[in-house]
């Protein structure tokens, strides 16, 4: 995983760390203009079908980006904060991204050489579909509230995915005013309590809203 994450143990947010090997790798496929090219088009695309998500991921990161300049976004033009390379066959089993936004939503590029026919299907377990999920496509959806996984492919095929989230955490400490959750409810006078406690309960409405594209 490379970009910009809270969560996990991080006293703020941050970007990925790796060794010198690592990131040497990981700066080498980021700055590939096919990779660029993806990451645009995948910002484009929220942007499309998700225009109210995609305000909301764009001012936060750039907001966390001017705040504090040791954070450093992936690329230009797009507005996830992280995203995560899978090389050859991965495959992942049944699971909710639960560091993710909830009512937000993670991207996935799928690229390789295999039937997708046969494997490769994208699986939602809670909406009962599995999906065929060819080379050169995107799938949009909400990672963190979905259970999903994907299947195998066969031994001499090739599948690799590029996946792009936004962990909660992020917005969270931009809604705090930069700051988490524990050090904000410490400081916060009794109004601002009140009103933070509501925002909370609320926030399944205010999903919502921006998960509609008109």
């Amino acid at each position: 995983m490379f970009g910009v994450s809270f969560g996990g143990g991080q006293q703020r947010p941050s970007n990925f760390l790796h060794t010198n090997h690592d990131q040497s790798i990981v700066d080498e496929v980021r700055n590939t203009e096919v990779v660029k090219a993806i990451a645009r088009r995948v910002d484009f695309l929220l942007a499309c079908y998700f225009p109210n998500l995609h305000s909301l991921y764009t001012n936060v990161l750039q907001d966390l980006c001017k705040h504090d300049g040791n954070l450093k976004p992936n690329w230009e033009g797009c507005c996830f904060a992280a995203a995560s390379l899978n090389f050859q066959n991965a495959v992942t089993f049944s699971h909710r991204d639960y560091l993710n936004l909830l009512f937000g939503q993670c991207a996935v590029y799928s690229a390789g050489s295999f039937n997708y026919k046969k494997g490769g299907h994208l699986i939602l377990w809670d909406l009962k579909l599995i999906l065929e999920f060819p080379p050169g496509c995107i799938i949009f959806f909400p990672s963190a509230m979905i259970r999903h996984s994907n299947t195998a492919i066969q031994d001499s095929e090739t599948r690799h995915s590029l996946t792009f989230f936004s962990a909660s955490g992020l917005f969270r400490w931009r809604h705090n005013n930069f700051m988490s959750d524990k050090d904000f409810v410490a400081g916060a006078s009794r109004d601002e309590r009140a009103t933070w406690d509501e925002h909370r309960r609320n926030l399944w409405q205010t999903g919502l809203k921006l998960l509609r594209s008109m």
